[in-house]
């Protein structure tokens, strides 16, 4: 019979004060959150936390927030639980953690895992590249962050994952803040689509509203189209003719952008 899977959840632990570990109990579990863990402000996220087979309860943290539990929900599972947050509030961005229990103790920590909030920021955000957008197979482009508000520093998002380290603020104009970024070599068996985002250091895991998007197009991949007139080129004046054209040869990127 698969043993009821109890959750509680504490907020408010900071580092100094975790639990206590049972060292050599069992694995530690491990943490992540769906559909990630950089979330738009009102958006739900759910953490999943997945120990072993003998777990019976499991427990998440958070670091530093008051003692107070947020509303969640839990599906059982023989050896995973989950913790939902319905509608994500600047506050619930920080570090996590979780642990599992079983007749044998308490497992130790899982990873830390951070949760991001985006759109905590409605200062405009503008993501642009550098020359054209038209990249060569193989080849490098800058990709340009800015704002005109003051954040001190910037990111650069490829597909809402994390695409490179955050960079320190630049005056770019006098009024104009951000980063550049360089990109490459870019490939034609990938899609290149970009955001960035703009935070003050002091509160690393509350972003701006996100830029643009701005995708890249890798070129030297197409082949070029054939077109021809019948019955040819040259006709009397009032007489019919047709134009026909042999498609191109789909190229990686277009099957990229055909599956989304």
């Amino acid at each position: 019979m698969t043993p009821f899977l109890t959750v509680l959840l504490y907020l408010g632990l900071s580092l100094d004060l975790r639990i206590p570990v049972l060292a050599g109990a069992f694995s530690k579990p491990t943490l992540w959150a769906v559909p990630r863990n950089v979330v738009a402000i009102s958006n739900q996220v759910t953490f999943f936390c997945e120990g072993p087979l003998e777990a019976k309860e499991y427990v998440l943290y958070k670091e530093g927030s008051p003692d107070y539990p947020i509303p969640t929900t839990l599906i059982e599972t023989e050896n995973k639980a989950t913790f939902s947050i319905s509608s994500v509030e600047w506050y619930n961005a920080g570090h996590y953690w979780c642990i599992s229990t079983s007749t044998n103790g308490i497992s130790e920590m899982s990873d830390f895992l951070e949760l991001v909030v985006t759109g905590c920021y409605s200062n405009k955000v503008t993501l642009s590249v550098i020359s054209s957008p038209v990249v060569t197979s193989g080849g490098l482009v800058t990709l340009q962050c800015v704002s005109e508000q003051a954040y001190n520093m910037f990111i650069l998002m490829k597909e809402d994952e994390k695409f490179s380290l955050a960079l320190p603020s630049q005056n770019i104009h006098p009024k104009l803040f951000g980063a550049l970024f360089t990109v490459g070599p870019v490939t034609p068996n990938q899609r290149w689509r970009f955001t960035c985002y703009g935070y003050y250091s002091s509160t690393s895991q509350l972003w701006s509203v996100p830029s643009n998007h701005l995708e890249l197009l890798v070129s030297g991949i197409r082949h070029k189209p054939h077109i021809w007139a019948q019955p040819g080129s040259v006709i009397p004046s009032g007489s019919p003719v047709t134009i026909r054209g042999k498609p191109r040869a789909l190229g990686p990127t277009d099957s990229n952008r055909q599956q989304h």
